[in-house]
């Protein structure tokens, strides 16, 4: 065996993977055998370099186990001569070992937890340069070993094991005991929006303590009952086999009293939030994949309801799946034509003679048939796909009215756009530009968007919608009194109608406060020079009373359902001859 003084073969072992430092090791020591083997392992592997067979065998009888209880280097030059391991298996049967050379490989403590082997099945000399360049091929080995559990399965702000770790853990467990009736649950400790505020106060150091504290704080409560796992920034995980949900509830109700204790985080004492998903597992059927998804939707679930904790909901995540596909499909349902527009008009209270429509989009998907925009807009909302359906919507509704006005119809349109659509810087050009380029005007286009508190002057919706409301373009508030109702917008920005929730029409014939509120709206409205609109009239008793509370318009399917283009023509043409 030649002897390697320069160390060629070992000149790149810094970040070499352990196959690659075991292969750097048969060959600089021209050895047809060489293995790392681990303490924690209950058997070892053998790898072959030179065509010798595959093996396995209990550490306990290995060889290697002499060098894990050495301080150094232990060099056998014929292993039929030593009484050791002249009966060893692996050398009185195949592959007939003869040589063997280990270095220990220990931690930064000192403990000894494998060692780096080479063997051979001819007896060798082994030199002190031979000696010593196995110890840096051992040294790289646990630098290997040590960059794995400190980079690749530990969180670095806890110290705790990592989301990769416990899918690691998780899939070992399921191997083992198959079928077993466990409970899974995420805990998250600091809610995002507290968790960038404090990070913008404090700066990420005492941030980062706080987290490593409530790590400590877990893992201290679950001593002894679960392993802890850090998932997230904020977030930690674990399983627990317990009798039953009322056992799962109890200990998650115990952790939260351990946890929500204040904190101190740079002289401020903090009181973490606590939220909990929690989700039944039968080791086996489902994979860490789909266990960390199912307590998401159970935390997410929890923090939408303000509680403490919140099971895993199939109807939640089929809703959740079912949302996934829309958003997923959509734009290939643009291209192929499952999208529609139909109209629904709006009518003038004093004489009920339709003046304008309400461009409504529809989805017919090849495989959940009609779905209600109810459904699908917000999907499209949280996503980057609003913009493009809004465009098309835009597209499509400015073809329609030109045909409209080619066929001598006169009516204006009304087009809805997220609040999304209006923060996009440049939107007012580009409506006007596609108006003009139609033939059409823009005082024939009403802009309805819903209010809420991004609605302000001094933002870039608010510009945008200054500048649409300078070229021409009627602006209206849809769905208002719903919710976030604020009238001193209304003074700020150029809008010229306000169109009644249908919340509020619901009782507004049978309910006086109903009455009440709306015939309060309908006359300050007017007197700020405001038309107003009521949307969802569904009965006659309630057209008789909007009419007497004296509102401008009427929408809504006592007057008439959303129609196709050629049936709203037919529409405008009976009514308004």
């Amino acid at each position: 065996m030649a002897a390697l003084g320069s160390l060629n073969a070992l000149d790149d072992v810094s970040g070499a993977s352990l196959d690659r430092l075991t292969e750097l090791a048969s060959h600089a020591f021209q050895a047809p055998v060489a293995f790392v083997s681990l303490v924690e392992a209950d058997r070892q592997r053998l790898v072959s370099r030179k065509g010798l067979p595959m093996a396995q065998m209990h550490i306990r009888d290995s060889i290697c186990a002499y060098t894990i209880g050495s301080t150094e280097v232990m060099v056998v030059p014929d292993l039929r001569s030593d009484a050791r391991f002249a009966s060893n298996p692996l050398v009185t049967g195949s592959p007939h070992l003869q040589f063997y050379a280990g270095a220990p490989l220990f931690t930064k403590n000192g403990v000894a937890i494998g060692a780096l082997c080479i063997m051979d099945k001819e007896p060798r000399s082994f030199s002190a340069e031979e000696r010593r360049q196995l110890e840096t091929l051992g040294t790289a080995v646990m630098n290997e070993l040590e960059l794995r559990a400190l980079t690749g399965r530990r969180d670095p702000v806890s110290g705790l094991p990592n989301r990769h770790q416990f899918s690691l853990d998780y899939t070992s467990w399921a191997a083992r005991t198959p079928n077993r009736q466990c409970y899974a649950i995420l805990v998250d400790v600091l809610d995002a929006p507290l968790a960038s505020e404090a990070g913008q106060v404090l700066g990420m150091a005492p941030l980062e303590a706080l987290i490593n504290r409530a790590g400590v704080r877990i893992k201290v409560a679950l001593d002894g009952i679960a392993e802890v796992y850090h998932v997230g920034v904020t977030r930690f995980a674990f399983v627990v086999a317990l009798p039953g949900r009322e056992a799962v509830e109890r200990l998650v109700d115990e952790l939260q009293a351990r946890l929500t204790r204040p904190m101190m985080a740079a002289a401020v004492p903090m009181s973490p939030l606590f939220h909990a998903g929690i989700c039944e597992v039968r080791m086996g059927d489902d994979s860490s994949d789909d266990v960390i998804r199912k307590m998401l939707i159970g935390l997410h679930s929890a923090i939408s309801a303000k509680a403490t904790r919140r099971w895993y909901s199939s109807n939640r995540d089929e809703a959740l799946q079912r949302g996934y596909r829309l958003a997923a499909d959509a734009r290939r349902g643009l291209l192929e034509g499952e999208f529609h527009l139909v109209y629904q008009p709006r009518f003038r209270a004093s004489d009920l003679c339709p003046v304008s429509a309400e461009a409504l989009i529809r989805w017919n998907h090849p495989d959940f048939g009609p779905v209600s925009p109810r459904e699908f807009i917000p999907v499209f909302e949280r996503t980057a796909l609003m913009g493009e359906v809004s465009e098309w919507v835009i597209d499509q509704a400015l073809t329609q009215l030109k045909r409209w006005r080619e066929d001598g119809l006169t009516l204006s349109l009304s087009i809805n756009l997220s609040a999304r659509d209006v923060a996009r810087p440049g939107i007012a050009e580009e409506l006007v530009a596609k108006i003009l380029d139609k033939g059409l005007e823009c005082k024939d286009i009403e802009i309805e968007i819903t209010e809420g508190e991004w609605l302000h002057a001094q933002s870039l919706p608010g510009e945008q919608l200054k500048l649409m409301a300078t070229a021409g373009i009627k602006l209206s508030i849809d769905d208002f009194g719903s919710g976030y109702s604020n009238f001193s917008y209304l003074t700020e920005l150029p809008v010229s109608s306000l169109k009644l929730d249908k919340s509020l029409i619901d009782n507004v014939a049978s309910d006086e406060r109903s009455c009440l509120k709306v015939q309060a709206i309908v006359k300050l409205a007017k007197r700020l020079g405001y038309t107003t609109v009521a949307e969802g009239a569904e009965s006659e008793d309630q057209i008789i009373k909007l009419r007497s509370l004296d509102c401008d318009e009427l929408q809504g399917y006592a007057l008439s359902r959303p129609l196709g283009s050629t049936q709203l023509a037919e529409l405008l043409t009976s009514k308004c001859r």
